[in-house]
């Protein structure tokens, strides 16, 4: 089964060693079928942040940390396999809105291109995507 990775738990593996990342990478080796993807969404989401602070930086430190991020960011999804969000997946993102699905406009992206594969999300933010109709969810930090 195809695994999609949350924007949040994407964070906790790009940080440093906490127990959390560990039940995350865990759990990642325990399930060696699945093909493990982050989204164009995720990119989106997590650029914006440094892009912000990039913007709003008031010192050179922060300048420079900021950047270092940004670089960083794009080393790692440079590693993974980021799947688009496309035709089918717009298609299914109006079809859920038209259903009222109230949850953040990015998570039902993320949440359109799942069902439109028939993947898997995970994320700590179960309380949301469990709003969308047949989307397979799991919280693996707990």
């Amino acid at each position: 089964m195809e695994v999609i990775l949350d924007t949040n738990v994407l964070s906790i593996l790009q940080a440093g060693r906490t127990p959390i990342r560990d039940r995350v990478e865990d759990r990642l080796l325990r399930e060696p079928n699945s093909l493990v993807f982050a989204t164009i969404v995720s990119f989106q989401e997590q650029t914006r942040g440094w892009l912000a602070s990039l913007n709003h930086s008031k010192s050179d430190s922060q300048l420079l940390l900021a950047y270092t991020e940004l670089q960083k960011l794009l080393e790692n999804y440079r590693k993974l396999q980021v799947l688009p969000f496309e035709d089918q997946s717009l298609a299914t993102f109006h079809d859920l809105r038209r259903q009222h699905v109230r949850i953040g406009t990015r998570d039902l992206r993320i949440a359109s291109i799942a069902l439109t594969r028939r993947a898997k999300v995970i994320t700590q933010n179960i309380r949301d995507f469990e709003k969308v109709p047949g989307l397979l969810v799991e919280d693996w930090t707990a």
